[in-house]
């Protein structure tokens, strides 16, 4: 007996995203409720599953993993046994690393959308991402954790976020609107505009990359080697903008200086997300009030930026040297944490918000066991990595640490989700969940708080989980999608492009992003089309299918071979599939809560009209 087909009860009858009543609280988790600790969220951009050295060097141990169907390792050499994120893997050694935790989205926006308010992009309405510009952000009708907290009685809660925001990049919409007392970094991706950065800053959408910077006043043309608008960070960009550095609602610089090199004491930009973290933190200690601290780094994104000093420091290329400087920006917040004493009283959650961008090559990151094999392989083509439904589209690290309170060492195999938080932070806190809305997320405390952590069973948490990739912008895009499906289709819209149940994966849309452009090989100058289209067409367009994929995971983790229709083994799947499918729609129809963003353009953040592209100060 398959254990889908055990869930195939609750997510009939109880709703596909309420798991069967949990098991009770232990002492632990009953004296933590409403016991106000503070909370750090670590929520790195473009994050690997692979990229954290205590998952690569344990990637076999995935149940239904094999061997020698494993992605690159970027972080660690198993061989060894070394790691290049010892400060990262200090937390999860401390703690439990989930390995089948999962994102909101396989996007920047929705995926930050669904960890801020334990809701899924088909409630909140976030499908996509908000440009430079957006005049709306995060609709005014979903909470924060921080507006959450902010309802405590008295002084409460000293929160703040720090690093890429992308939830609305100005006014109302701007994090210290939405329940953060201060905010440092920046509105967007890094790639949302130029920069001064041109030490070794690939990006698979500029051929010249090493060229790519600002301009540096009216008169500099020597940057303008990419004339396309699809080359982000280049000079001539989609907005005439360069990335500003926020402190608050106000511009600190711009173009943000990335790497370092613009300051006397060569600080990149990482480093600075870390000392202002610690300095929140520790004047928070000062004040004896609880903190909330969310840290949304700007690595691992592209264009891949860090400082000079630790350039061939990790062996493993311009990729492992970045990882290198995200994971000793971790340690500079750890060292706040226990010199301020606050360690034992910190709960850190660490997560990505999607997986690696492969159609970056060498410059993305790892999936781990999570090849979406079955993608990859004859004339299909296309990655399995970020913007996409495979399992590496939006299986994260998963990590959760309190020490002497969450058992250190464990790992679970449960399905959880970064939707979870919402639910864990506001129980931990004292802060009711409202009773106006649905949530998406659930309670982690009785996993993390449990005794035996590792010993949960895989359904013992989430029964079923949907993904979107900008999902619910395809709501209108996918006519006659009734063609000659057996029985009724569960998926009627294209609303969601991938179902997980414990132990099952199902596949509704295939392809979309393709497998490795440049940059292969390191070899920023491959013609766009010689790599990309070797795969085949379903590389670059999307493939919406009547009767989704399912896959075993349990034997079948890289997604390599579906099972086969017909067999009572598809049977039974289908039937748990469409069983949550039906409950989620449903849940989705009685929602008087679902919101919708406004993702109109308008003036953006410039601090220098007359610069082409806001530059503060004009450089000579």
């Amino acid at each position: 007996t398959f254990v889908w087909v055990q869930c195939l009860a609750w997510a009939t009858v109880v709703g596909a995203l309420r798991a069967a009543p949990p098991p009770p609280l232990s002492r632990t988790a009953l004296a933590t409720r409403g016991s106000k600790p503070n909370v750090l969220i670590l929520f790195v951009d473009d994050w690997g599953w692979g990229d954290m050295g205590a998952n690569c060097l344990h990637a076999v141990d995935v149940p239904g993993a094999h061997a020698n169907s494993i992605d690159k390792e970027t972080s660690c050499d198993s061989a060894t046994g070394r790691s290049i994120t010892p400060h990262l893997d200090s937390i999860a050694d401390s703690g439990i690393r989930f390995t089948d935790f999962h994102v909101g989205a396989a996007v920047c926006t929705p995926s930050r959308a669904a960890l801020q308010t334990g809701r899924l992009g088909a409630r909140t309405g976030t499908s996509t991402n908000f440009q430079p510009g957006s005049i709306g952000g995060l609709p005014l009708g979903e909470y924060t954790i921080a507006e959450y907290l902010k309802q405590l009685p008295g002084p409460g809660y000293v929160t703040a976020t720090v690093g890429k925001w992308h939830l609305g990049p100005q006014g109302k919409y701007a994090p210290t609107s939405r329940g953060y007392d201060s905010f440092l970094g920046i509105p967007e991706s890094i790639d949302y505009g130029c920069t001064d950065t041109s030490m070794g800053t690939p990006d698979s959408g500029c051929l010249h990359w090493q060229h790519d910077r600002c301009p540096r006043n009216k008169l500099d043309k020597t940057p303008l080697a990419d004339q396309s608008p699809t080359c982000h960070p280049g000079p001539i960009n989609p907005w005439n903008y360069s990335i500003p550095l926020m402190a608050g609602t106000s511009v600190l610089e711009q173009p943000a200086d990335l790497d370092g090199t613009a300051h006397a004491d060569g600080t990149p930009l990482s480093h600075r997300y870390a000392q202002f973290t610690a300095s929140v933190m520790e004047n928070a200690t000062k004040e004896d009030r609880p903190f909330f601290v969310y840290v949304p780094f700007s690595h691992m994104h592209v264009p891949i930026v860090y400082s000079p000093k630790y350039s061939g420091k990790s062996g493993k290329g311009i990729l492992g040297d970045a990882l290198m400087e995200l994971d000793d920006s971790v340690g500079i917040i750890l060292q706040s944490l226990e010199a301020t004493g606050q360690r034992n009283n910190t709960l850190i959650l660490i997560t990505g918000d999607n997986g690696p961008p492969q159609d970056q090559c060498d410059w993305g990151g790892s999936v781990g066991p999570f090849l979406g094999q079955w993608q990859r392989t004859g004339q299909k083509g296309g990655s399995s990595g970020k913007m996409t439904a495979w399992e590496g589209g939006h299986r994260e690290v998963g990590v959760v640490s309190w020490p002497g309170k969450v058992r250190a060492g464990a790992v679970s195999h449960v399905l959880a989700s970064a939707l979870d938080y919402v639910p864990t932070v506001l129980a931990l806190a004292g802060v009711p969940l409202p009773k106006d809305r649905t949530f998406d997320g659930l309670d982690l405390a009785p996993i993390i708080f449990a005794e035996d952590p590792s010993a949960a069973h895989a359904d013992a948490h989430h029964t079923s989980l949907f993904f979107s990739v900008g999902g619910e912008a395809y709501l209108n895009s996918v006519p006659n999608w009734n063609k000659t499906t057996p029985g009724n289709n569960p998926n009627p819209t294209g609303l969601f492009q991938a179902i997980r149940l414990p132990g099952l994966s199902a596949m509704y849309k295939v392809g979309y992003k393709p497998q490795c452009c440049r940059g292969a090989n390191g070899d920023a100058n491959t013609p766009y089309n010689q790599t990309c289209a070797q795969g085949g067409a379903l590389g670059f367009h999307p493939t919406w299918l009547d009767v989704p994929l399912l896959f075993n995971l349990t034997i079948d983790v890289a997604q390599s071979t579906p099972l086969v229709f017909g067999t009572t083994e598809h049977t039974d799947a289908w039937e748990a599939v469409s069983g949550a499918m039906t409950a989620m729609l449903t849940s989705l129809q009685t929602d008087n809560t679902k919101s919708t963003p406004i993702y109109k353009g308008g003036p953006k953040i410039c601090c220098n009209e007359t610069n082409v592209v806001c530059r503060c100060t004009e450089l000579p």
